[in-house]
C-alpha cells in the first residue's frame, strides 16, 4: 500500500490589500520639507506652552507646595 500524498498547504497572502480597489481614496505622498515643516510647528507649539507656563523667575517651581524658610 503506497503512502497517501499530503493535500497542498494553503498560503494566504502578504498583503490582501494589494489589489486595486476602486472604492479607496488615492494615497498622497508627503515630502521632507512637509515632513520638517510639520515637526517644527509642533515644537514652536510646545516651546510656546511650555514659556507661557514658566513663572518668569527661573526657579523651576511650580508655586505650590510648602516653602522652605532660612535659619
Amino acid at each position: 500500500m503506497a503512502p497517501e500524498k499530503a493535500a497542498p498547504k494553503r498560503t494566504t497572502r502578504l498583503n490582501p490589500g494589494a489589489t486595486s480597489n476602486q472604492n479607496q481614496a488615492p494615497s498622497t505622498t508627503t515630502t521632507n520639507a512637509q515632513l520638517q515643516a510639520m515637526i517644527d510647528q509642533g515644537v514652536n507649539g510646545a516651546l510656546a506652552a511650555r514659556d507661557a507656563n514658566r513663572t518668569g523667575d527661573d526657579s523651576h517651581t511650580s508655586g505650590t507646595g510648602v516653602r522652605r524658610t532660612e535659619r
